[in-house]
């Protein structure tokens, strides 16, 4: 069987194994017996991966972690194979308990399951000892806090975490779990407590605590954010929590027209973000979130002026949220994702409940939380219902097909992908919300090239076509879209990369290198230096090389700033 057909074959087993609920772990088993993988591999193989796309994963999470933050000592796809196929021979390569306990966070699996008789038969003492003393059920997951809260630190989307594994020593891999950081106590950052708690007295824990610490500050004390069982249930919770009975309250409030001016000054906040990202009036967003607090927290209202404030309030929460975590700030963002969650909840509009909903799945596919994601985008899917429009309908099909993407599922992404196209081929802009203006025809383009870009590092055959909606995106974005487009940009020149055409990847990379001077988005950063990894490898291009040259102190500036 050649190689092509025999990736077909596994595709087609992949599918039908996932599509009757098997797991990872179940298919990898399956796979190690039918194509006599070692169990390294057959998880590799399980999620549908290249050793290119494993390898860019594997070096992603650990600078996520802290394990090697300045990509000092990268996976490499020699490395990858040595130690997949280690003990044989002709690998010296040998899988230390540090390494099988990150493979086993990249895979989601057990570090027992990386391993079998003959490995254990070849380890030393020593890691024997360490390997054994984990247990052969456990996953790798952050520890449970506050009781039931399980969260899992990161301070940025692509820096290192709050406490690096190096300080935790043999700690991360007897607990697999992080640490609480941070001087705030969790009573008053923990999102998970504030179900029994007014909608306005959660804004006033979180954004007198954002207002009153610097970034750093900030970073430290909120940097948790919650994964799995917790963040699922909690957000099931708060969708359908009562909102605890008003105290006494003056009876004169703002009127119809200050809250159309406020109502404004929302949708400005949003377009400021939309077009440059970056949290550059991140805190102006905080300080009118407050404000809108104090107002429903002081002040009766006429029940309709009620819920228009709660709409307002679950806006520029949003908006928090997302400029936080464009700034690096995960924790941030997910607390205020949750209170504006509650507060559209408050307003009577489902739509934007799953808007929110859909922005909290996409920080988990950042995360490599793709069950996490795609339970969220489920659920949001069930909460808009009939209320959805044709644009929200087409965005979280987008985001299904994210899930299907990062778990190899071409099929299932093909499936959602089209559907989304079909959704939008009936938006009407007159009749759509004003927050889901940001998804047009340049969106759904980039979302959809993004995804094949993914899947193309995997599959090169996807590379025309990666590249044709990328293409598209770039064509189709407007100038007041400088973070999307830089991203669109720096997707284009990477798929120009997969493809071997150096000089077009070169010029299209310059041109986005311009655009991403131009905002100061942490999500640009990132997709800078994914860009960078995969260009580096290719630096016997002059082109390519020039490139390369440009890029390079960019990134070691934003090392420095970060530091600072």
């Amino acid at each position: 069987m050649t190689r092509a057909s025999q990736r077909t074959e596994q595709d087609e087993l992949r599918e039908r194994m996932r599509a009757v609920g098997m797991s990872h772990d179940e298919i990898a088993v399956e796979f190690a017996r039918r194509y006599k993988l070692r169990p390294r591999a057959a998880h590799r193989h399980a999620r549908g991966w290249t050793q290119t796309q494993a390898v860019n994963r594997i070096n992603a999470h650990a600078a996520r972690a802290g394990l090697d933050p300045d990509g000092a000592a990268p996976m490499t796809a020699p490395k990858l194979s040595e130690l997949e196929n280690w003990p044989l021979p002709s690998n010296r390569r040998r899988p230390t308990p540090q390494l099988l306990a990150l493979l086993a966070e990249v895979y989601d699996t057990s570090i027992h399951g990386l391993i079998d008789l003959d490995d254990r038969e070849h380890f030393n003492p020593a890691d024997l000892l360490l390997i054994d003393k984990t247990s052969k059920t456990a996953r790798p997951r952050p520890v449970e806090l506050s009781g039931q809260t399980r969260q899992q630190s990161d301070r940025t989307d692509a820096g290192a975490m709050a406490e690096t594994a190096a300080a935790r020593g043999t700690r991360l891999l007897v607990e697999l779990c992080t640490s609480p950081v941070g001087r705030l106590s969790g009573e008053t950052t923990g999102p998970m407590t504030w179900e029994t708690v007014p909608t306005t007295e959660a804004v006033d824990m979180i954004t007198r605590d954002d207002l009153s610490l610097d970034r750093r500050e900030a970073a430290r004390a909120m940097a948790d954010v919650i994964v799995g069982a917790a963040l699922l249930e909690g957000a099931e919770r708060w969708l359908n929590a009562i909102e605890p009975p008003a105290g006494q309250r003056h009876t004169a409030g703002v009127g119809d027209e200050e809250i159309e001016q406020i109502e404004l000054a929302a949708r400005t906040f949003r377009a400021w973000d939309n077009q440059f990202g970056g949290g550059l009036r991140r805190k102006a967003v905080v300080g009118q979130l407050a404000e809108i607090a104090d107002e429903l927290r002081d002040f009766s209202h006429p029940q309709n002026l009620t819920r228009r404030l709660h709409g307002v309030m679950a806006d520029l929460a949003e908006t928090a949220a997302t400029m936080s975590w464009d700034s690096g700030q995960g924790g941030i963002a997910q607390r205020y994702y949750l209170i504006a969650l509650r507060s559209a909840k408050a307003a009577d509009d489902p739509a934007f409940c799953a808007n929110i909903l859909a922005g909290m799945a996409r920080q988990q596919f950042y995360l490599g939380r793709t069950t996490e994601g795609l339970e969220l985008v489920r659920l949001a899917q069930d909460v808009a219902g009939p209320r959805a429009t044709p644009a929200v309908r087409a965005m979280l099909f987008t985001r299904e097909a994210w899930a299907y993407a990062q778990q190899g599922r071409l099929f299932a992404f093909r499936r959602a992908t089209g559907r989304a196209q079909d959704a939008f081929r009936d938006v009407d802009p007159a009749v759509e919300p004003h927050w889901i203006s940001y998804f047009d025809q340049a969106e759904l383009a980039g979302v959809t090239g993004g995804r094949l870009l993914d899947i193309a590092h995997q599959a090169p055959e996807y590379a025309d076509e990666a590249a044709t909606w990328l293409s598209q995106a770039v064509r189709a974005r407007g100038v007041g879209s400088v973070r999307s487009t830089a991203l669109d940009q720096l997707g284009h020149a990477e798929i120009r990369l997969v493809q071997g055409e150096f000089d077009e990847a070169a010029r299209l990379g310059h041109a986005a290198v311009t655009t991403v001077e131009q905002t100061r988005s942490s999500r640009v950063r990132v997709k800078l230096g994914q860009f960078y990894q995969h260009a580096e490898t290719r630096t016997s291009a002059r082109p390519i090389a020039e490139l390369c040259g440009r890029i390079k102190p960019m990134l070691r500036a934003e090392q420095t700033a970060a530091r600072i």
